[in-house]
């Protein structure tokens, strides 16, 4: 950084320090507005492009407030930004310290603010019934609240946190609901912030995408980009255009993802966002899939990884130091109540098992739906031939290599294994391979060939045994007509087994997980639980 550049970035500083001083420590009407759009401007434009100021910031607001609720208010402040980053333990502490601070005090708002700040947050965690708890007491100090415009505002922002709540249990449906009742619940109170308006809107575009109305989902995230464009960039203007890329990779259209991937990227990569990172990182993924390339495929896949467990070793800490302190605070408790406390710990460390076990099945999960997805590309059969011409052996004859120069004596002429070899593609082309009664001698015969040189091709241009080689042929072939026709998804593996000529359905399913790594029933399922 230049010394010009750092200079005005201090002077920068020092002026927003002060301006904020001003503000909070002169409350009038115009002030508190004046306030409200430096929180605004530091949470939703400073945050993405320089991290620390922002908290700086946030620490400035604090030290310079002198009533409880602009002091809870600056702590959420620095509570959310930390949240983005993934620190949740630090997060979770200055949204506890703003509770403390908000404890004798009659700022219901506020209140009813930092217990569904910590209900989000325990969602995050997947502690669901900690979540509901917050949700259920910042629902009670709703009803305390005198201002119907005000109760009406905050019912809109606890509609949306049990919107996402709904999301994470993928009752979508029922998520929507929770939006819409958002948005009538923000009519009521009057407020028109466009960015609370573009937040609905990207809540329902998702909803609407799981459900796999496309259509319906786009014009969501159309009507919250329209929005968003006149702001400064921010993270929700990211997950907009994910949400908007997804669409076009889910109707197998990269072109039109490509300019949407593109965006939401350079945004990512400069927010400290993680949960967007690992979001915008996993549909890039799927991008570099459809569009085969590999090496930006495992680029992106390192990066979603590296972010993912980042986010998994900050959960497994807050976790970890939580159920430290119970410890702790459990050891000075009187003997009394040592069987209270036990069941407590017990539940508590049930708790963090299962937050593990579920952190573990996920990326297990991924790592699944990684290699189906990548088995499902590779194991694309050969084009149909129906439109083969015999006359085409000029066309294929460079692309078919000679004999190898091994051997002083080759088996057979260069000539002659051309012509085996293009027999060999037309074979593989037909589907003969699914009778149960082929063997080697048979398709020698196809081929117009003997079984050894015939085997000699197939070892020594398939890489495998004539056995393995057909066996392949079926996998490959079964593959296809299950991705690409639903009725075979009905089918029985017995019925899959004998459609593609095994005499049992154990040894077919032997020879998927040979040619896969995978078994028939675990293809199955991922098939029919993609959308």
């Amino acid at each position: 950084m230049s010394k010009n550049s750092y200079h005005r970035r201090k002077i920068y500083f020092k002026f927003i320090f002060l301006l904020t001083a001003f503000l909070v420590t002169n409350l009038t009407a115009q002030d508190q507005k004046a306030y409200n759009d430096i929180y605004t401007k530091t949470y939703l434009d400073i945050s993405q492009k320089d991290f620390p100021r922002a908290l700086k910031i946030a620490d400035s607001l604090y030290s310079i407030s002198e009533t409880p609720r602009f002091k809870a208010k600056s702590l959420m402040l620095s509570a959310s930004l930390l949240q983005q980053s993934g620190d949740i333990k630090k997060a979770v502490g200055f949204a506890v310290k703003a509770g403390e601070i908000l404890k004798n005090t009659d700022e219901f708002v506020w209140k009813a603010k930092v217990s569904g700040f910590l209900a989000s947050q325990y969602r995050h965690l997947k502690l669901f019934d900690q979540s509901k708890k917050y949700i259920d007491e910042t629902t009670e100090t709703i009803k305390k609240i005198d201002d119907q415009r005000l109760v009406n505002q905050t019912m809109g922002f606890v509609m949306q946190e049990k919107a996402y709540y709904e999301m994470e249990h993928k009752n979508y449906q029922q998520s929507i609901k929770m939006v819409n009742d958002a948005i009538k619940y923000f009519e009521l109170s009057g407020q028109s912030n466009p960015f609370i308006t573009a937040s609905n809107e990207q809540l329902l575009g998702l909803g609407y995408f799981n459900l796999g109305n496309y259509k319906k989902s786009l014009d969501y995230y159309e009507k919250s980009l329209e929005k968003l464009e006149k702001m400064p960039d921010n993270f929700l203007k990211a997950l907009v255009l994910n949400g908007m890329a997804n669409i076009y990779l889910a109707k197998k259209d990269p072109v039109s993802a490509k300019p949407l991937i593109d965006k939401a990227q350079i945004l990512a990569e400069e927010s400290p966002f993680l949960s967007l990172k690992n979001e915008i990182y996993q549909s890039s993924q799927q991008y570099y899939s459809l569009t085969k390339d590999i090496e930006k495929l495992e680029e992106s896949k390192k990066k979603q990884e590296a972010v993912a467990e980042k986010i998994t070793n900050n959960s497994s800490a807050f976790i970890n130091d939580s159920y430290t302190d119970l410890k702790k605070s459990n050891e000075n408790i009187a003997k009394t109540s040592e069987h209270k406390n036990t069941t407590i710990i017990i539940a508590f460390l049930i708790m963090l098992c299962g937050a593990i076990y579920f952190v573990i099945y996920r990326k297990r999960q991924q790592r699944k739906f990684d290699k189906i997805q990548r088995i499902i590309e590779e194991m694309e059969p050969s084009p149909s031939v129906e439109n083969y011409k015999e006359d085409n052996e000029e066309q294929h004859s460079t692309d078919i290599p000679l004999v190898a120069q091994i051997d002083t004596q080759p088996m057979m002429t260069p000539e002659t294994e051309k012509k085996i070899l293009l027999k060999l593609e037309k074979f593989e082309q037909s589907e003969l391979f699914n009778r149960n009664n082929v063997s080697l001698s048979y398709v020698a015969s196809y081929c117009n060939t003997n079984t050894k040189y015939l085997s000699y091709i197939v070892n020594h241009y398939k890489k495998k045994d004539f056995k393995n080689y057909i066996n392949e042929l079926r996998v490959k072939n079964v593959i296809y007509k299950l991705k690409n026709d639903s009725q075979y998804q009905k089918y029985k593996i017995s019925t899959l087994a004998e459609e593609t000529g095994f005499s049992s359905q154990s040894k077919f399913a032997a020879a998927f997980r040979k040619v896969t790594g995978i078994s028939p029933s675990e293809f199955l399922e991922h098939l029919k639980s993609q959308p």
